[in-house]
C-alpha cells in the first residue's frame, strides 16, 4: 500500500472478509499506474480466485503469505540497561514492576514521573539496593512542557536511553 488512507480501506475490506464472508469477493490493490501488464494481471486475478488479497505491482503480483521464520541463533549475552531509563506512570503497580525489572538487570539511573511525584514505601531503598539510582518527579506526561522540562534535565553522566510509558488513566 503506497498511501496511509489506503491501508484504511484495506482494514475495512479484511473486516468486511470476517463480518460477511458469504459476500466477500476479496481485495486488490492496483498499482498507481494501471499499463497493459498491470491490467493483463488484473484480469489473470479476477479469473482465478484462489487468492483473496493480493497486490499487482510492477515487479509482479503478491499475496498475502505467513512463512516460517528461521530462528535467530541464541545470544549469550543477556541485554543492559544503560545510561537513563525514563519510566512515565513510574510509581504504579506496572511502572514499578518495570523499575525493579530495569535495576534487577543494572540499569544505572530510572527516572519515575508521576501526577504526584511521590513513591510507594520502600520503593526509592530497594530500586537504590539493586544498584540504580533513582530519581521520582512529578510530571503529567500529558502536558508538553512538563514532560520536556524532566527529559532537558536528564544528568549529563547518564544520558536517556530508554522510555518505558507505563502510565494511565484510573476510571
Amino acid at each position: 500500500l503506497d498511501h496511509p488512507d489506503q491501508a484504511t480501506v484495506w482494514g475495512l475490506g479484511r473486516v468486511a472478509a470476517l463480518e460477511l464472508p458469504q459476500r466477500w469477493g476479496g481485495l486488490i490493490d492496483l498499482p498507481t499506474h494501471l499499463d497493459t501488464r498491470a491490467g493483463t494481471r488484473l484480469t489473470n486475478i479476477l479469473a482465478d480466485s484462489s487468492e483473496d488479497q493480493t497486490a499487482i505491482r510492477g515487479a509482479g503480483t503478491y499475496g498475502r503469505r505467513l512463512t516460517r521464520a528461521v530462528a535467530a541463533a541464541p545470544v549469550d549475552e543477556q541485554w543492559r540497561p544503560s545510561g537513563t531509563v525514563l519510566i512515565t506512570g513510574g510509581t504504579g503497580a506496572l511502572g514499578t514492576h518495570t523499575a525493579r525489572w530495569l535495576a534487577g538487570r543494572g540499569a544505572p539511573h530510572l527516572v519515575l514521573t508521576s501526577r504526584s511525584g511521590t513513591a510507594p514505601d520502600g520503593l526509592i531503598e530497594e530500586l537504590t539496593g539493586l544498584g540504580a539510582q533513582v530519581t521520582v518527579t512529578a510530571c503529567d506526561v500529558t502536558d508538553r512542557d512538563a514532560l520536556a522540562t524532566v527529559i532537558d534535565g536528564m544528568p549529563e553522566q547518564w544520558p536517556l536511553t530508554g522510555i518505558v510509558h507505563t502510565a494511565g488513566i484510573e476510571n
